[in-house]
């Protein structure tokens, strides 16, 4: 197999086990009701909160997670 393909499909792997985490914790800080505690950033609290942050990451994996296929694995 192509080094760059295998790698390219673990990277792939990585990034949906990385968004299926995220979701797992997003479930636990809603079960929790932690969903309105605030970001602490710097010593002090802003306006994002948990979920604000984890719904800003899982959009980042999804976006990431449905790229295009690579012009190496689409000649497999």
């Amino acid at each position: 197999m192509n080094p760059l393909l295998n790698m390219e499909l673990k990277m792939k792997n990585e990034i949906t086990n990385a968004l299926f985490n995220a979701y797992d914790i997003k479930k636990t800080i809603q079960s929790n009701g932690l969903n309105n505690v605030k970001r602490v950033h710097g010593g002090t609290e802003n306006e994002d909160t948990l979920e604000d942050l984890i719904t800003s990451i899982i959009e980042f994996l999804e976006e990431i997670d449905n790229l295009p296929e690579s012009e190496s694995e689409q000649s497999v």
